[in-house]
């Protein structure tokens, strides 16, 4: 997607991820809040992400670059189903065998994000595993543990 949609999606979709209506998007659908590490500024970019087992996971570009804010153990709030939690950011953007291990996992729970990571799906919604190989050098893990 481009740069200038995701400007004119975003707000709209933060702003009904911090209302009452926040079910129609939360069960995939989050508000990461966290610091710009250069400006200092409060910044938040909504994303889409798995929970399981007590961890929140989900993926970003590397050329998209806010997930850069995050890296450090970076302390961070996610908006996620309608509340406020502070935890902290783990970030993979090296580990290839994790990336892709993680990716498979991600995209079977959240099968429409497929196409933003440039991975087909087969006729049984399985990720195309050449294609998860083929792009792990260019996509960045986040993974948020809950209760932290």
């Amino acid at each position: 997607m481009s740069t200038l949609l995701y400007r004119i999606i975003n707000p709209i979709v933060k702003a009904l991820l911090r209302s009452p209506l926040h079910g129609v998007m939360s069960g995939n659908t989050l508000i990461i809040e966290f610091t710009g590490r250069k400006s200092g500024r409060s910044l938040s970019t909504p994303i889409s992400y798995w929970e399981n087992e007590g961890r929140v996971h989900a993926f970003t570009s590397k050329a998209s670059k806010w997930w850069l804010n995050l890296q450090n153990e970076a302390q961070v709030h996610l908006v996620i189903k309608g509340k406020r939690i502070a935890t902290v950011a783990h970030v993979e953007s090296e580990d290839l065998e994790t990336i892709i291990r993680m990716q498979t996992a991600f995209l079977r729970a959240v099968p429409r994000d497929a196409q933003f990571a440039g991975v087909r799906l087969d006729e049984n919604g399985e990720p195309n595993a050449d294609d998860i190989r083929a792009n792990a050098g260019e996509m960045v893990y986040l993974n948020f543990g809950l209760g932290q």
